[in-house]
């Protein structure tokens, strides 16, 4: 029933909306606009994958929470420093369908398709046996940016010490946790202290760019999505899971721990019916490698018709449902055969991070983009570490932890095999957290030997083999067309790094000095480290004189356009932008609509150009390239705000609204600075505007506010800004549309807004206001506001004046309606008199 009637007032708010844009006869209530989450808090599952082996362990959480930016932060110990990495948004859910590969099923009954839903090179570090001299001391050993972070790994001499560093640098420090820090601090530990990247900071963000683009956001942004997910790798002689600091945490402690380990394994001290489920590695592989689970419904394989069997290769791909999960355990396990706790792919895509949050860019989006550029990377290093996973098992820990467990020990294991009873997805199904289900159907693993089947239909033989042999022809076509394909292309990478070689040394020998040293600058392009300083000595030679300018922008552009190393490319985009000009924005162009050049490539150039318009119309202009880079709309919206507020240093919350509608992409990215605007001059924009869109937008976000906690605010706004003044000349309103934003009245706060809108009514009538009386007609009509104050709403039906003063009256009596017609000195009119003898 509920559900009914919220579909029923759905669609009479869409209609309304609807009629209100062609008939300029506004609806009223406006709902809210989703603007993210508004405070940190813990949601879902908190996740953990474990993995050790040979002194060499890793762990991987993404966070349970989401909330206001300026807000965010984590304090992590680690016996040993780690190397830290970005994982995939997705990783739990790949590791959870590693457990349990998701099932493609084909329902013959309806003829359709769905899918559900070796040792340690060097021997590991012993832990530091001595303490910091002072106790007041705290040590940095490593700053870097990771994606959306700012990390600091930190050594204290004291809880204190940690508290007053972390106080100082704008990191958070948890409160209430001082003893259980300093006894990792006794026992030699480190700590990493994550915090979300908003400011510059010094030695943390990347530097180029920092006087183009501001990195900051208006206070009470709320992130971009989910916390980002990040691993850390170290040196650890027993497998340990430093989990005390989060039972500081409020909400409930239910953990789910992927344990990736050279045997089978439990937690101390947490009950043991917590494991539910184990994987021998060699059942792993298979999950991750062969084809997903195929579950047949009416019918057996002999009955799927051929149009369905084409497609169920695409479908049965293990990859996009548990690929990240293989490149996890796969990437660990090669780190321990290798020795490196940071492989070369991690590395990489670190670099290429760091040029997305130099651009702006942050998101899903880019974090593909990123994906695909290292794909061939990545695959080498799967490749190389899969086969290791034959002699690990993986376990799963699903349950409430007990607080006072965490918060007093870390967590420790032992060896455990679970009871082959228990031990199946019935019991437990990974993807579900819960007991599985019973399917109807028949499951098919593997793959399938479709020549097989077809003997038994003999019927079909025949046109079975034609149809896979045009399916194995257009494969092999498409193999070898792949083959051709890719030659030319390294043939001409090849020809086009002779040339640059070439190129350099014709330079050597008959350029000058100048040239020499800009030479040195671009190869200074390969990361970070050394990209600042060369971005700025090519930007300040450019400025020397054209001619060096010219060649400077000509040799970069060979970077971009053909350098293997991606990461450089990233970075002469970034000095190209830096150097700025006509000349440079139409070579980027050229490079992002350049479908030859990788999509993190023409992504990073297509940001230089938002990154070098100085206007907000350019900006607005830009946002035209949203559609085919959908990273830019974070950018884009970060530039004009920083451009409007540097442009007006109070910059109006009605121009920034009126952007949000002229280019509906940049809605999410100024979102925060709208919110930021705060009640009392989103509720002056809802009222006074000029343009009626920008009013209903106003409202909207005032309703969002409403929902975010801010209710109060948002309601005293509103009542203020339409509350009737005897002898007033005109509404408040006046120009425009009257809107009010849909919340949850509270009965006092919707009791004082009627209150107000009925004077105007009267107000209305008696001045022969015909527009103003529906406006007020439409918003008091509203079913939600008409229950909160305790009156009889006419729904869609029209009502004049008297109906009005008499549903009134059902709140505040015969003598409130008499108060009424006094202030406006009509009580003795007989039009608005009579409705008393109705009282």
């Amino acid at each position: 029933m509920n559900d009914l009637r919220y579909k029923i007032v759905l669609t009479l708010v869409v209609s309304c909306a609807m009629l209100s844009w062609l008939q300029a006869d506004p609806c009223g209530m406006v709902p809210p606009i989703y603007t993210g989450p508004s405070s940190i808090t813990r949601t879902g599952l908190q996740k953990t994958y474990v993995f050790h082996k040979d002194g060499v362990e890793s762990f991987v959480i993404r966070p349970g929470f989401q909330g206001k930016v300026d807000n965010f932060g984590m304090l992590i110990p680690f016996p040993n420093p780690p190397e830290i990495r970005k994982v995939a948004d997705n990783v739990f859910d790949q590791v959870a369908n590693a457990v349990d590969p998701p099932e493609v099923v084909v329902d013959l009954r309806v003829r359709r398709r769905m899918m559900r839903g070796g040792g340690v090179a060097n021997a590991p570090m012993a832990v530091a046996d001595k303490k910091l001299e002072f106790r007041q001391t705290v040590n940095v050993l490593k700053e870097e940016a990771v994606g959306m972070y700012e990390v600091a790994v930190l050594e204290a001499g004291s809880a204190e010490a940690l508290k007053k560093w972390m106080d100082k640098n704008g990191y958070k420090y948890p409160a209430g946790m001082d003893k259980v820090t300093n006894d990792y601090v006794d026992d030699g530990w480190c700590f990493v202290a994550v915090k979300t990247k908003v400011g510059q900071k010094e030695g943390v963000d990347p530097k180029p760019g920092a006087r183009n683009v501001k990195r900051e956001l208006p206070d009470n942004s709320v992130f971009d999505g989910n916390v980002q997910g990040m691993g850390f790798r170290f040196k650890s002689e027993e497998l340990v899971v430093p989990m005390r600091l989060s039972a500081f945490n409020d909400g409930d402690l239910r953990n789910v721990v992927y344990l990736l380990t050279d045997g089978p394994r439990k937690i101390r001290s947490i009950p043991e019916e917590y494991v539910v489920r184990q994987l021998s590695g060699t059942e792993v592989i298979e999950n991750v490698t062969q084809p997903l689970p195929l579950r047949i419904i009416g019918g057996t394989e002999k009955d799927i018709p051929e149009f369905q069997r084409r497609g169920l290769p695409g479908l049965r791909n293990p990859v996009p449902k548990n690929g990240v999960a293989k490149d996890l355990f796969a990437s660990d396990l090669l780190a321990v055969d290798s020795g490196d706790l940071s492989l070369r792919h991690e590395e990489e895509e670190k670099e290429l991070l760091r040029i997305g949050e130099y651009f702006g860019l942050r998101g899903a989006e880019i974090d593909r983009e990123n994906s695909d550029a290292l794909s061939e990377l990545r695959d080498e290093t799967t490749k190389k570490g899969l086969d290791l996973l034959k002699g690990m098992t993986l376990t799963v820990v699903d349950g409430d932890f007990p607080r006072e467990v965490i918060a007093n020990n870390n967590l420790t294991f032992a060896s455990y095999n679970m009871p082959a009873a228990r031990n199946n997805q019935l019991n437990y199904d990974a993807t579900r957290f819960a007991p599985g289900i019973r399917r109807e159907g028949i499951l098919k693993t593997g793959s399938i030997d479709w020549k097989a089947v077809d003997r038994q239909v003999a019927s079909s033989q025949r046109g079975f083999r034609l149809g896979l042999f045009s399916l194995v022809g257009v494969g092999m076509i498409g193999m070898i067309g792949v083959f051709f394909y890719q030659r030319p292309k390294t043939v001409l990478l090849v020809v086009l790094v002779i040339g640059l070689f070439a190129g350099s040394a014709f330079a050597g020998e008959t350029g000058s000095l100048q040239q020499n040293d800009d030479a040195a600058l671009i190869a200074k392009l390969e990361n970070s480290k050394s990209a600042t300083e060369a971005i700025e000595g090519l930007r300040k030679a450019a400025m020397e004189n054209e001619t060096r300018r010219d060649k400077i922008i000509k040799d970069l552009l060979k970077v971009v356009k053909s350098d293997e190393n991606i990461a450089k490319r990233g970075w002469a985009i970034a000095a190209m932008a830096e150097i700025g000009g006509q000349d440079v924005d139409e070579y980027l162009l050229n490079v992002h609509a350049d479908e030859k050049q990788k999509k993190v490539v023409r992504t990073y150039a297509a940001a230089a150009r938002v990154s070098m318009t100085r206007t907000v119309n350019g900006l607005i202009e830009k946002a035209n390239l949203i559609p085919q880079f959908p990273a830019l709309g974070r950018p884009i919206g970060m530039r004009i705000v920083e451009k409007m507020s540097a442009d007006d240093a109070d910059v109006e919350p009605e121009k920034v609204l009126s952007v949000s509608i002229k280019v509906p992409q940049l809605n999410a990215a100024l979102a925060p600075m709208i919110m930021a605007f705060g009640a009392d001059k989103l509720t002056d924009v809802m009222i006074h505007a000029e343009d009626q869109n920008v009013r209903r937008t106003a409202a909207g976000y005032l309703a969002a506010m409403a929902q975010q906690g801010e209710k109060d605010a948002v309601s005293q706004a509103v009542i203020e800004s339409l509350k009737y003044e005897p002898g007033a000349m005109s509404v408040p309103w006046e120009g425009g549309p009257l809107f009010v934003p849909g919340l949850q009245w509270k009965k006092e706060d919707a009791t004082q807004l009627v209150a107000g809108l009925v004077r105007w009514h009267l107000w209305s009538d008696i001045n022969g206001k015909q527009d103003e009386l529906r406006q007020i007609h439409n918003n008091i009509r509203s079913l939600a506001l008409a229950k909160a104050a305790g009156y009889q709403s006419p729904g869609w039906r029209e009502a004049n004046v008297q109906a009005w003063l008499k549903a009134w009256g059902s709140v505040v009596g015969k003598e409130g309606v008499q108060k009424i017609l006094n202030e406006q000195g009509v009580a003795d009119n007989p039009k608005y008199a009579g409705v008393l003898n109705e009282l």
